[in-house]
């Protein structure tokens, strides 16, 4: 049957993939990159979140990846957008080296404001993919709409690592998992948690990226950590008694959340239907106002050893049905009328047997 395990795997054997994310981190491109047997590259220049460099250093992201794929020469190469001009430099690839080529659209390519005027583009080169991965339902059925292939894979389950215990304090750990991004109501976070005292706020992120004012006018219970190396983040999730991740956006998956499920920690996000659809255990739902958030954050206290039990039964179940959608994935770029006209990768036209490692 299409996207059973052992036909997955059987495929993961004979395709060489390589993923391309033009951000200086992505967890999401390097856990699918790894379960398809990959390799996973984040192609960054210059500043991150400074729209005028983008002309300086999308060019040069360019020439890496065409420098990066030359030398691996997969079938399959995954691009994450945005950028939409990295699907761009990643599909003229393909074409040339007949290769497999899927989109991994993150929502805000669809949605925000920065990207939204480049819509047409990004409709174009979806129809010339093999497949678009998009994180639920709506979104599916707006890439239907142009005549391309979309998968879903919303959450991926990732691997959080022991890491480094942060210092023991005397109140409630509360983490809200943060990067400044334009969809992130961190003020309103603020202004919750200066509702609940008795709980320790430490909010992630590079505070460069903070808005003007946002860190100085914080609530002496609310710590902003910076960008912290992986072992201080690992440790920092573990040592939570409930993490935080909102979003003002709908249809927008939450990496956050997902690292709360590996972690099996209570968590507190925004009361989106793919938001409830997706972490519909352990899991308290909160409108984007303070009082909403601060009650949240003391049921989530208050419930911890339940909700703690409910995420480990959701890990499991989110695993699973991500191993299914990977199946299917594959299945689509096996199949799809973009690559049926396609030689397999190679060279001279030789068979795919003869030219692909297992």
């Amino acid at each position: 049957m299409p996207g059973t395990p052992a036909r997955s795997a059987s495929r993961r054997r004979t395709m060489r993939s390589s993923f391309i994310t033009w951000y200086p981190y992505c967890r999401r491109s390097d856990t699918i990159a790894a379960a398809l047997g990959g390799t996973s590259h984040l192609v960054h220049y210059l500043s991150f979140k400074h729209p005028l460099h983008a002309p300086l250093k999308y060019p040069m992201q360019a020439a890496t990846t065409w420098r990066i794929l030359s030398a691996e020469r997969p079938d399959l190469v995954l691009v994450a957008v945005p950028p939409i001009f990295a699907a761009l430099a990643v599909g003229r690839y393909a074409r040339r080296h007949h290769a497999r080529f899927v989109i991994d659209a993150h929502t805000g390519i669809f949605l925000h404001r920065r990207w939204r005027w480049l819509l047409p583009l990004t409709r174009a080169i979806s129809r010339r993919a093999d497949a678009v991965i998009v994180t639920g339902e709506h979104l599916a059925g707006v890439v239907s709409s142009w005549a391309a292939h979309p998968v879903i894979i919303g959450d991926v389950p990732v691997q959080i690592g022991p890491g480094r215990p942060p210092a023991a304090i005397a109140k409630d750990r509360v983490v809200v998992v943060n990067t400044f991004s334009v969809d992130e109501p961190v003020a309103a976070l603020l202004a919750a948690a200066g509702q609940v005292p008795t709980v320790e706020f430490f909010i992630t992120g590079d505070v460069r990226y903070a808005p003007s004012g946002l860190v100085d006018g914080r609530p002496s219970n609310a710590r902003f950590t910076g960008f912290l190396p992986e072992e201080d983040y690992a440790g920092l999730l573990r040592a939570a008694d409930a993490i935080v991740v909102l979003t003002d956006h709908d249809h927008t998956m939450q990496r956050g959340a997902y690292e709360a499920v590996a972690v099996e920690k209570p968590l507190v996000t925004s009361n989106w239907g793919l938001l409830r659809e997706t972490f519909s255990r352990g899991t308290v739902h909160v409108e984007n106002e303070p009082a909403a958030i601060a009650a949240g954050v003391r049921l989530a206290l208050a419930e911890r050893t339940r909700l703690s039990g409910e995420m480990q039964i959701l890990r499991r179940e989110r695993e699973a049905l991500f191993a299914q959608r990977l199946g299917h994935l594959l299945d689509v770029v096996g199949t799809s009328s973009a690559s049926a006209d396609r030689p397999r990768a190679g060279t001279n036209g030789s068979s795919p047997s003869e030219e692909l490692r297992p």
